[in-house]
Protein backbone atom coordinates (compact mmCIF):
# COMPACT_ATOMS: atom_id res chain seq x y z
CA UNK A 1 0.00 0.00 0.00
CA UNK A 2 2.86 2.25 0.81
CA UNK A 3 4.56 1.69 -2.57
CA UNK A 4 1.48 2.20 -4.23
CA UNK A 5 0.60 5.42 -2.23
CA UNK A 6 4.26 6.67 -3.05
CA UNK A 7 4.28 5.59 -6.64
CA UNK A 8 0.97 7.52 -7.14
CA UNK A 9 2.47 10.61 -5.20
CA UNK A 10 6.06 10.80 -7.59
CA UNK A 11 5.20 9.29 -10.67
CA UNK A 12 2.80 11.20 -12.67
CA UNK A 13 0.72 8.29 -15.30
CA UNK A 14 1.45 9.37 -18.43
CA UNK A 15 -0.87 9.67 -21.33
CA UNK A 16 -0.91 8.18 -24.68
CA UNK A 17 -2.48 9.87 -28.25
CA UNK A 18 -4.60 7.96 -30.09
CA UNK A 19 -2.22 8.46 -33.86
CA UNK A 20 -4.80 7.01 -35.52
CA UNK A 21 -8.10 5.43 -35.74
CA UNK A 22 -6.99 2.36 -35.86
CA UNK A 23 -6.69 -0.53 -32.94
CA UNK A 24 -2.85 -1.39 -32.11
CA UNK A 25 -0.77 0.85 -34.39
CA UNK A 26 -0.20 4.17 -32.81
CA UNK A 27 2.63 5.61 -35.60
CA UNK A 28 0.50 7.77 -38.57
CA UNK A 29 2.20 6.92 -42.19
CA UNK A 30 1.34 8.66 -45.32
CA UNK A 31 2.57 8.37 -48.86
CA UNK A 32 1.74 11.09 -50.92
CA UNK A 33 2.18 14.33 -52.78
CA UNK A 34 3.11 17.56 -51.39
CA UNK A 35 2.64 19.79 -54.46
CA UNK A 36 5.14 18.94 -56.80
CA UNK A 37 6.89 16.52 -54.63
CA UNK A 38 6.22 13.21 -53.50
CA UNK A 39 6.65 12.79 -49.90
CA UNK A 40 6.45 10.07 -47.06
CA UNK A 41 5.16 11.67 -43.77
CA UNK A 42 5.48 9.20 -40.40
CA UNK A 43 4.23 11.04 -36.92
CA UNK A 44 5.14 9.42 -33.88
CA UNK A 45 2.60 10.81 -31.39
CA UNK A 46 4.30 11.92 -27.66
CA UNK A 47 3.09 9.32 -24.89
CA UNK A 48 1.89 13.33 -22.98
CA UNK A 49 -0.70 15.91 -24.09
CA UNK A 50 0.76 18.19 -24.30
CA UNK A 51 3.85 16.52 -26.17
CA UNK A 52 6.00 16.41 -28.43
CA UNK A 53 5.28 14.66 -31.64
CA UNK A 54 8.16 13.22 -34.19
CA UNK A 55 8.06 13.89 -37.42
CA UNK A 56 10.19 12.27 -40.22
CA UNK A 57 9.62 13.04 -43.66
CA UNK A 58 11.47 11.69 -47.02
CA UNK A 59 11.21 13.73 -49.96
CA UNK A 60 12.25 12.09 -53.25
CA UNK A 61 13.68 14.53 -54.73
CA UNK A 62 17.39 16.52 -54.84
CA UNK A 63 16.25 20.11 -55.29
CA UNK A 64 14.23 20.44 -51.68
CA UNK A 65 15.12 23.69 -50.17
CA UNK A 66 12.76 24.01 -46.71
CA UNK A 67 10.62 21.63 -45.44
CA UNK A 68 8.01 22.99 -42.67
CA UNK A 69 5.72 21.18 -40.34
CA UNK A 70 2.60 22.96 -38.57
CA UNK A 71 0.40 21.64 -36.29
CA UNK A 72 -2.93 22.24 -36.76
CA UNK A 73 -5.97 22.11 -34.25
CA UNK A 74 -9.57 20.90 -36.06
CA UNK A 75 -11.24 24.55 -34.26
CA UNK A 76 -8.85 26.56 -35.21
CA UNK A 77 -7.50 25.74 -38.53
CA UNK A 78 -4.98 26.67 -40.32
CA UNK A 79 -5.33 30.07 -39.72
CA UNK A 80 -5.02 29.90 -36.09
CA UNK A 81 -2.14 27.54 -35.71
CA UNK A 82 0.91 28.47 -34.97
CA UNK A 83 3.70 29.37 -37.23
CA UNK A 84 5.42 26.07 -38.71
CA UNK A 85 8.89 24.95 -37.76
CA UNK A 86 11.81 24.18 -39.97
CA UNK A 87 12.72 20.50 -39.90
CA UNK A 88 16.32 19.29 -39.81
CA UNK A 89 18.37 17.04 -42.62
CA UNK A 90 19.33 13.76 -41.06
CA UNK A 91 22.66 13.65 -40.76
CA UNK A 92 23.98 11.10 -43.98
CA UNK A 93 20.36 11.21 -45.42
CA UNK A 94 20.21 14.27 -48.10
CA UNK A 95 16.67 13.43 -48.91
CA UNK A 96 15.21 12.41 -45.00
CA UNK A 97 14.25 15.33 -42.46
CA UNK A 98 13.16 15.01 -38.78
CA UNK A 99 11.94 17.29 -36.27
CA UNK A 100 9.40 17.82 -33.57
CA UNK A 101 5.99 20.09 -32.72
CA UNK A 102 3.96 20.35 -30.12
CA UNK A 103 0.23 18.52 -29.90
CA UNK A 104 -1.02 20.83 -27.21
CA UNK A 105 -4.83 19.74 -26.88
CA UNK A 106 -7.31 16.76 -27.14
CA UNK A 107 -9.37 16.11 -30.51
CA UNK A 108 -8.72 16.35 -33.98
CA UNK A 109 -4.96 17.84 -34.96
CA UNK A 110 -3.04 17.52 -38.92
CA UNK A 111 -0.10 17.72 -39.55
CA UNK A 112 0.65 20.12 -42.72
CA UNK A 113 3.87 19.37 -43.81
CA UNK A 114 5.32 22.16 -46.58
CA UNK A 115 7.82 21.17 -49.26
CA UNK A 116 9.66 24.06 -50.84
CA UNK A 117 12.38 23.87 -53.57
CA UNK A 118 12.98 25.25 -56.93
CA UNK A 119 9.73 23.36 -58.74
CA UNK A 120 7.70 25.14 -56.27
CA UNK A 121 6.11 24.50 -52.69
CA UNK A 122 2.86 22.44 -51.88
CA UNK A 123 1.42 21.17 -48.58
CA UNK A 124 0.53 17.48 -47.39
CA UNK A 125 -2.11 17.03 -45.05
CA UNK A 126 -1.53 14.44 -42.20
CA UNK A 127 -4.52 14.14 -40.11
CA UNK A 128 -3.97 12.83 -36.32
CA UNK A 129 -6.21 11.91 -33.53
CA UNK A 130 -4.48 13.57 -30.07
CA UNK A 131 -6.40 11.85 -27.15
CA UNK A 132 -5.14 10.99 -23.64
CA UNK A 133 -5.68 6.81 -23.45
CA UNK A 134 -3.73 5.52 -20.82
CA UNK A 135 -1.16 5.38 -17.45
CA UNK A 136 2.31 3.94 -17.73
CA UNK A 137 2.62 1.25 -13.98
CA UNK A 138 5.88 2.49 -12.14
CA UNK A 139 8.15 -0.44 -11.72
CA UNK A 140 7.98 -2.68 -8.68
CA UNK A 141 11.76 -2.04 -8.31
CA UNK A 142 11.86 1.89 -9.05
CA UNK A 143 8.83 2.06 -6.71
CA UNK A 144 11.19 0.08 -3.95
CA UNK A 145 13.97 2.28 -4.86
CA UNK A 146 11.61 5.86 -3.86
CA UNK A 147 10.28 4.50 -0.77
CA UNK A 148 13.91 3.75 0.65
CA UNK A 149 14.64 7.42 -0.37
CA UNK A 150 11.57 8.73 0.53
CA UNK A 151 11.91 6.98 4.00
CA UNK A 152 15.85 8.51 4.34
CA UNK A 153 14.90 11.98 3.36
CA UNK A 154 11.76 12.34 6.08
CA UNK A 155 14.13 10.87 8.34
CA UNK A 156 17.12 13.26 7.81
CA UNK A 157 14.29 16.36 7.65
CA UNK A 158 13.19 15.15 11.29
CA UNK A 159 17.26 15.32 12.06
CA UNK A 160 17.57 18.40 11.13
CA UNK A 161 14.81 19.82 12.82
CA UNK A 162 16.12 18.11 15.85
CA UNK A 163 19.72 19.41 15.18
CA UNK A 164 18.30 23.33 15.06
CA UNK A 165 16.40 22.99 18.08
CA UNK A 166 18.82 20.80 20.00
CA UNK A 167 22.53 21.10 19.28
CA UNK A 168 22.54 24.71 17.20
CA UNK A 169 21.08 26.28 20.38
CA UNK A 170 24.07 25.48 22.55
CA UNK A 171 26.41 28.37 22.63
CA UNK A 172 30.50 27.66 21.76
CA UNK A 173 31.75 26.09 25.21
CA UNK A 174 28.85 24.99 26.94
CA UNK A 175 27.99 21.27 26.98
CA UNK A 176 24.45 19.51 25.46
CA UNK A 177 22.71 18.86 28.21
CA UNK A 178 19.77 16.37 29.11
CA UNK A 179 17.72 19.50 29.17
CA UNK A 180 18.13 20.30 25.75
CA UNK A 181 17.94 16.99 24.47
CA UNK A 182 14.39 16.26 25.45
CA UNK A 183 13.24 19.31 24.04
CA UNK A 184 15.37 18.53 21.11
CA UNK A 185 13.72 15.86 21.32
CA UNK A 186 9.77 16.79 22.34
CA UNK A 187 10.23 19.18 18.86
CA UNK A 188 11.20 16.74 16.66
CA UNK A 189 8.87 14.02 17.48
CA UNK A 190 5.67 17.22 17.09
CA UNK A 191 7.84 17.77 13.89
CA UNK A 192 7.04 14.18 12.52
CA UNK A 193 3.37 13.91 12.34
CA UNK A 194 3.41 17.16 11.07
CA UNK A 195 5.49 15.45 8.00
CA UNK A 196 3.29 12.97 7.80
CA UNK A 197 0.51 14.74 7.18
CA UNK A 198 2.37 17.16 4.66
CA UNK A 199 3.10 13.58 2.83
CA UNK A 200 -0.83 12.17 3.00
CA UNK A 201 -1.75 15.95 1.58
CA UNK A 202 0.81 15.65 -1.16
CA UNK A 203 -0.78 11.99 -2.12
CA UNK A 204 -4.10 13.12 -1.28
CA UNK A 205 -3.45 16.25 -3.99
CA UNK A 206 -2.19 13.69 -6.53
CA UNK A 207 -4.82 11.34 -6.20
CA UNK A 208 -7.44 13.82 -6.79
CA UNK A 209 -5.26 15.35 -9.95
CA UNK A 210 -5.11 11.56 -10.70
CA UNK A 211 -8.60 11.11 -10.68
CA UNK A 212 -9.36 14.52 -12.68
CA UNK A 213 -6.79 13.58 -15.38
CA UNK A 214 -8.99 9.94 -15.55
CA UNK A 215 -12.13 11.61 -16.80
CA UNK A 216 -10.05 12.57 -19.85
CA UNK A 217 -8.45 9.63 -20.61
CA UNK A 218 -9.71 8.44 -24.02
CA UNK A 219 -11.75 5.08 -24.29
CA UNK A 220 -12.65 3.48 -27.59
CA UNK A 221 -16.59 3.90 -28.76
CA UNK A 222 -18.22 0.64 -28.16
CA UNK A 223 -20.90 -0.74 -30.53
CA UNK A 224 -23.39 -2.61 -29.71
CA UNK A 225 -24.44 -5.67 -31.92
CA UNK A 226 -27.49 -7.22 -33.20
CA UNK A 227 -28.57 -9.17 -35.71
CA UNK A 228 -32.09 -9.21 -36.83
CA UNK A 229 -34.23 -11.79 -38.67
CA UNK A 230 -33.22 -12.31 -42.13
CA UNK A 231 -29.57 -11.70 -41.48
CA UNK A 232 -29.91 -7.44 -40.80
CA UNK A 233 -27.18 -6.61 -39.09
CA UNK A 234 -27.44 -3.43 -36.45
CA UNK A 235 -24.49 -1.38 -34.98
CA UNK A 236 -25.28 0.95 -32.26
CA UNK A 237 -22.20 3.32 -31.82
CA UNK A 238 -21.62 5.02 -28.00
CA UNK A 239 -19.06 7.04 -26.14
CA UNK A 240 -17.36 5.09 -23.53
CA UNK A 241 -15.39 8.27 -22.26
CA UNK A 242 -16.77 10.78 -19.66
CA UNK A 243 -16.14 13.44 -21.93
CA UNK A 244 -17.65 13.45 -25.40
CA UNK A 245 -15.34 12.24 -28.23
CA UNK A 246 -18.31 11.55 -30.28
CA UNK A 247 -19.96 15.33 -30.94
CA UNK A 248 -19.98 15.44 -34.69
CA UNK A 249 -21.23 13.52 -36.82
CA UNK A 250 -19.77 11.00 -39.27
CA UNK A 251 -18.78 12.20 -42.70
CA UNK A 252 -18.54 9.54 -45.92
CA UNK A 253 -14.82 8.20 -45.93
CA UNK A 254 -14.93 6.48 -49.73
CA UNK A 255 -18.21 7.79 -50.27
CA UNK A 256 -19.06 5.12 -47.18
CA UNK A 257 -20.35 5.86 -44.10
CA UNK A 258 -18.77 2.99 -42.36
CA UNK A 259 -15.97 0.66 -42.86
CA UNK A 260 -16.64 -3.12 -41.39
CA UNK A 261 -14.89 -5.87 -41.25
CA UNK A 262 -15.83 -9.26 -40.31
CA UNK A 263 -13.05 -11.79 -39.29
CA UNK A 264 -13.95 -15.14 -38.33
CA UNK A 265 -12.68 -16.63 -34.96
CA UNK A 266 -10.86 -18.38 -33.98
CA UNK A 267 -9.37 -19.76 -37.45
CA UNK A 268 -9.43 -16.43 -39.33
CA UNK A 269 -10.78 -18.00 -42.74
CA UNK A 270 -13.26 -15.87 -43.33
CA UNK A 271 -12.84 -12.06 -44.23
CA UNK A 272 -15.84 -9.65 -45.18
CA UNK A 273 -15.37 -5.94 -46.13
CA UNK A 274 -18.91 -4.60 -45.73
CA UNK A 275 -20.64 -0.71 -45.87
CA UNK A 276 -23.57 -0.72 -43.82
CA UNK A 277 -25.45 2.73 -43.93
CA UNK A 278 -26.32 5.08 -41.08
CA UNK A 279 -30.10 4.87 -40.52
CA UNK A 280 -30.04 7.13 -37.24
CA UNK A 281 -27.17 9.26 -35.71
CA UNK A 282 -24.35 6.55 -34.87
CA UNK A 283 -26.63 3.73 -35.94
CA UNK A 284 -25.80 1.82 -38.92
CA UNK A 285 -27.86 -1.35 -40.80
CA UNK A 286 -26.86 -3.41 -43.63
CA UNK A 287 -27.48 -7.29 -44.76
CA UNK A 288 -25.02 -9.75 -44.08
CA UNK A 289 -24.22 -11.80 -46.73
CA UNK A 290 -24.28 -15.55 -46.48
CA UNK A 291 -20.65 -16.25 -44.38
CA UNK A 292 -20.73 -19.44 -42.33
CA UNK A 293 -22.31 -19.33 -38.87
CA UNK A 294 -19.72 -18.91 -35.87
CA UNK A 295 -18.08 -15.96 -33.72
CA UNK A 296 -16.70 -12.91 -35.57
CA UNK A 297 -14.55 -10.15 -34.46
CA UNK A 298 -15.90 -6.97 -35.96
CA UNK A 299 -14.43 -4.14 -36.72
CA UNK A 300 -15.55 -0.47 -37.96
CA UNK A 301 -13.73 2.60 -39.26
CA UNK A 302 -15.51 5.80 -39.32
CA UNK A 303 -14.80 9.44 -39.53
CA UNK A 304 -16.43 12.13 -38.12
CA UNK A 305 -17.22 16.17 -39.34
CA UNK A 306 -14.10 17.44 -37.57
CA UNK A 307 -11.55 14.95 -38.71
CA UNK A 308 -11.60 12.51 -36.13
CA UNK A 309 -11.46 8.85 -37.11
CA UNK A 310 -12.34 6.16 -34.91
CA UNK A 311 -12.38 2.11 -35.01
CA UNK A 312 -15.02 0.56 -32.92
CA UNK A 313 -15.13 -3.11 -32.48
CA UNK A 314 -17.03 -5.87 -30.86
CA UNK A 315 -17.83 -9.63 -31.15
CA UNK A 316 -20.75 -11.50 -32.81
CA UNK A 317 -22.20 -14.77 -33.51
CA UNK A 318 -23.31 -15.27 -36.68
CA UNK A 319 -26.43 -17.67 -37.24
CA UNK A 320 -26.80 -20.43 -40.11
CA UNK A 321 -27.61 -18.12 -43.37
CA UNK A 322 -30.34 -19.00 -45.44
CA UNK A 323 -30.50 -21.53 -48.41
CA UNK A 324 -30.67 -18.96 -50.70
CA UNK A 325 -27.51 -16.72 -51.08
CA UNK A 326 -28.51 -13.05 -50.17
CA UNK A 327 -26.76 -10.31 -52.30
CA UNK A 328 -24.98 -7.48 -50.65
CA UNK A 329 -26.91 -4.38 -49.45
CA UNK A 330 -23.99 -2.24 -51.18
CA UNK A 331 -22.33 -2.76 -54.58
CA UNK A 332 -18.62 -2.30 -52.96
CA UNK A 333 -19.13 -5.31 -50.28
CA UNK A 334 -16.85 -7.98 -50.47
CA UNK A 335 -16.10 -11.14 -48.40
CA UNK A 336 -13.80 -14.40 -49.67
CA UNK A 337 -14.51 -17.86 -47.33
CA UNK A 338 -11.87 -20.33 -47.07
CA UNK A 339 -9.11 -19.65 -48.94
CA UNK A 340 -5.97 -20.95 -48.86
CA UNK A 341 -3.28 -18.87 -46.64
CA UNK A 342 0.27 -18.03 -48.38
CA UNK A 343 2.72 -17.21 -46.18
CA UNK A 344 4.79 -14.30 -47.00
CA UNK A 345 8.24 -15.46 -48.22
CA UNK A 346 10.70 -14.19 -51.60
CA UNK A 347 8.45 -14.79 -54.68
CA UNK A 348 5.30 -16.25 -52.65
CA UNK A 349 2.00 -16.21 -54.23
CA UNK A 350 -1.14 -16.65 -54.79
CA UNK A 351 -3.59 -17.76 -56.98
CA UNK A 352 -7.03 -15.95 -57.24
CA UNK A 353 -10.54 -16.09 -59.24
CA UNK A 354 -9.96 -15.87 -62.88
CA UNK A 355 -5.97 -16.70 -63.00
CA UNK A 356 -5.00 -13.86 -61.55
CA UNK A 357 -2.38 -14.23 -59.41
CA UNK A 358 -1.12 -11.97 -56.80
CA UNK A 359 2.65 -12.04 -55.46
CA UNK A 360 4.60 -10.66 -52.95
CA UNK A 361 7.09 -8.50 -53.91
CA UNK A 362 8.18 -6.60 -50.58
CA UNK A 363 11.91 -5.73 -50.47
CA UNK A 364 12.51 -8.43 -47.19
CA UNK A 365 10.43 -11.10 -46.22
CA UNK A 366 11.68 -10.92 -42.59
CA UNK A 367 9.56 -8.65 -41.24
CA UNK A 368 10.56 -6.57 -38.67
CA UNK A 369 8.59 -4.19 -35.75
CA UNK A 370 8.54 -0.72 -35.62
CA UNK A 371 10.62 -0.10 -38.79
CA UNK A 372 8.66 1.75 -41.62
CA UNK A 373 8.25 -0.75 -44.86
CA UNK A 374 6.03 -1.39 -47.95
CA UNK A 375 3.82 -3.81 -48.25
CA UNK A 376 4.28 -4.62 -51.53
CA UNK A 377 2.35 -6.85 -54.24
CA UNK A 378 2.00 -7.46 -57.43
CA UNK A 379 -0.92 -8.88 -59.68
CA UNK A 380 -0.50 -10.66 -62.75
CA UNK A 381 -3.46 -11.88 -65.19
CA UNK A 382 -3.61 -15.57 -66.41
CA UNK A 383 -1.39 -15.30 -69.13
CA UNK A 384 1.74 -13.64 -66.50
CA UNK A 385 1.28 -10.16 -67.56
CA UNK A 386 0.68 -7.59 -65.47
CA UNK A 387 -2.71 -6.58 -64.63
CA UNK A 388 -4.25 -3.25 -64.29
CA UNK A 389 -6.28 -2.39 -61.33
CA UNK A 390 -9.35 -1.11 -61.36
CA UNK A 391 -10.21 1.80 -58.67
CA UNK A 392 -11.87 -0.22 -55.92
CA UNK A 393 -13.91 2.59 -53.38
CA UNK A 394 -11.20 5.26 -54.77
CA UNK A 395 -8.13 3.18 -54.33
CA UNK A 396 -6.12 0.93 -56.32
CA UNK A 397 -5.92 -1.78 -53.66
CA UNK A 398 -7.03 -1.95 -49.88
CA UNK A 399 -5.34 -3.83 -47.06
CA UNK A 400 -6.10 -5.27 -43.64
CA UNK A 401 -3.76 -6.22 -40.70
CA UNK A 402 -5.00 -8.01 -38.17
CA UNK A 403 -2.84 -9.68 -34.92
CA UNK A 404 -3.83 -12.85 -33.91
CA UNK A 405 -5.07 -12.03 -30.88
CA UNK A 406 -6.81 -8.99 -32.41
CA UNK A 407 -4.87 -6.51 -30.35
CA UNK A 408 -3.97 -4.81 -34.06
CA UNK A 409 -6.18 -4.00 -36.42
CA UNK A 410 -5.60 -1.65 -39.16
CA UNK A 411 -7.08 -0.72 -42.81
CA UNK A 412 -4.36 0.50 -45.38
CA UNK A 413 -3.88 2.15 -48.56
CA UNK A 414 -1.27 2.94 -50.65
CA UNK A 415 -1.70 6.56 -49.26
CA UNK A 416 -0.73 5.54 -45.71
CA UNK A 417 -3.12 4.68 -42.89
CA UNK A 418 -4.65 8.17 -42.93
CA UNK A 419 -8.37 8.70 -43.64
CA UNK A 420 -9.26 10.80 -47.03
CA UNK A 421 -11.94 12.20 -45.80
CA UNK A 422 -10.03 13.54 -41.95
CA UNK A 423 -7.45 15.35 -44.96
CA UNK A 424 -10.51 16.61 -46.95
CA UNK A 425 -12.39 17.99 -43.73
CA UNK A 426 -9.21 20.11 -43.07
CA UNK A 427 -9.14 21.31 -46.28
CA UNK A 428 -12.79 22.51 -45.99
CA UNK A 429 -11.64 23.90 -42.90
CA UNK A 430 -9.27 25.83 -44.13
CA UNK A 431 -11.60 27.27 -47.05
CA UNK A 432 -14.17 27.98 -44.33
CA UNK A 433 -16.48 25.20 -45.21
CA UNK A 434 -17.27 24.05 -41.57
CA UNK A 435 -19.01 25.76 -38.79
CA UNK A 436 -17.41 26.23 -35.13
CA UNK A 437 -18.47 23.24 -34.15
CA UNK A 438 -16.71 21.12 -36.97
CA UNK A 439 -20.36 20.81 -39.04
CA UNK A 440 -19.28 20.56 -42.85
CA UNK A 441 -21.15 22.85 -45.00
CA UNK A 442 -23.73 20.67 -47.89
CA UNK A 443 -21.04 21.61 -50.53
CA UNK A 444 -17.92 20.56 -48.80
CA UNK A 445 -17.48 17.35 -50.01
CA UNK A 446 -19.34 15.92 -52.85
CA UNK A 447 -21.57 12.90 -53.18
CA UNK A 448 -18.47 10.48 -52.58
CA UNK A 449 -17.45 11.98 -49.66
CA UNK A 450 -14.34 13.75 -51.63
CA UNK A 451 -13.20 17.26 -53.03
CA UNK A 452 -11.48 17.72 -56.78
CA UNK A 453 -8.33 17.64 -55.18
CA UNK A 454 -8.90 14.20 -53.14
CA UNK A 455 -9.93 12.79 -56.73
CA UNK A 456 -6.62 14.04 -58.68
CA UNK A 457 -5.26 11.96 -55.81
CA UNK A 458 -7.06 8.95 -56.37
CA UNK A 459 -6.76 9.13 -60.05
CA UNK A 460 -3.12 9.20 -59.73
CA UNK A 461 -3.27 6.35 -57.84
CA UNK A 462 -5.41 4.09 -59.43
CA UNK A 463 -2.67 5.39 -62.82
CA UNK A 464 0.07 3.89 -60.62
CA UNK A 465 -1.81 0.77 -60.64
CA UNK A 466 -1.27 0.21 -64.49
CA UNK A 467 1.71 -2.35 -64.06
CA UNK A 468 0.06 -4.33 -61.89
CA UNK A 469 2.06 -3.08 -58.49
CA UNK A 470 0.85 -1.97 -55.68
CA UNK A 471 2.39 -1.33 -51.73
CA UNK A 472 0.96 -0.03 -48.53
CA UNK A 473 3.20 1.83 -46.35
CA UNK A 474 2.54 0.44 -42.72
CA UNK A 475 4.88 0.19 -39.27
CA UNK A 476 4.17 -3.15 -37.66
CA UNK A 477 3.69 -2.08 -33.52
CA UNK A 478 5.15 -5.16 -31.82
CA UNK A 479 5.97 -8.52 -33.09
CA UNK A 480 3.70 -11.39 -33.28
CA UNK A 481 1.78 -13.62 -35.57
CA UNK A 482 0.03 -11.27 -38.12
CA UNK A 483 -2.72 -12.07 -40.90
CA UNK A 484 -3.11 -9.74 -44.23
CA UNK A 485 -5.75 -9.28 -46.79
CA UNK A 486 -5.14 -7.56 -50.03
CA UNK A 487 -8.18 -6.68 -52.00
CA UNK A 488 -8.24 -5.62 -55.57
CA UNK A 489 -10.08 -5.08 -58.20
CA UNK A 490 -8.00 -6.21 -61.92
CA UNK A 491 -11.91 -7.03 -63.18
CA UNK A 492 -15.27 -5.95 -62.02
CA UNK A 493 -14.80 -8.07 -59.28
CA UNK A 494 -12.83 -7.50 -56.07
CA UNK A 495 -10.84 -9.88 -55.12
CA UNK A 496 -9.24 -11.04 -51.95
CA UNK A 497 -5.53 -12.95 -50.71
CA UNK A 498 -4.59 -13.73 -47.94
CA UNK A 499 -1.28 -13.74 -46.60
CA UNK A 500 0.57 -14.66 -43.01
CA UNK A 501 3.49 -13.77 -41.52
CA UNK A 502 5.58 -13.80 -38.23
CA UNK A 503 6.96 -10.16 -37.38
CA UNK A 504 10.30 -10.02 -35.28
Amino acid sequence: MILRRVSLVVFAAALCVVASAHIGSPNVLFDGAAGPYAVRVIVRPPEVVPGLAEVTVRVDAPDVEHVVIRPVFWRAGAAGAPAGDDLRRVDGQERLYNGQLWLMSYGAYSVYVTVSGTRGSGTAIVPVNSFATGRLPLSRGLGAILVVLGVLLAAGLVTIIRAASGESQVPPGEVFDAVRRRRANRIALIFAPILGVIVFGGAKWWSAEDAGYRRWMYGSPAVDVSIGDGGTLRLAVHDTAQFHAIFAPVAPDHGKMMHLFLVSLPDMQTFAHLHPRETDSLVFVGDLPSLPAGRYRLFGDITLENGLSLTVTNEATLPTPGTQVKQPSDADDSWTTGRDVTRIAPGAKQTLDGGFVIEWTGADANLSSGTPLDLAFTVRDAKGEAASLHPYLGMAGHAVVVRDDASVFIHLHPMGTVSMAGQEVFRARDRGDTTARGRLQPSALDGSGMSGMAMDTVLMRARRAEDGRIAFPYEFPKPGHYRIWVQVKPTNQVLTATFDVNVR
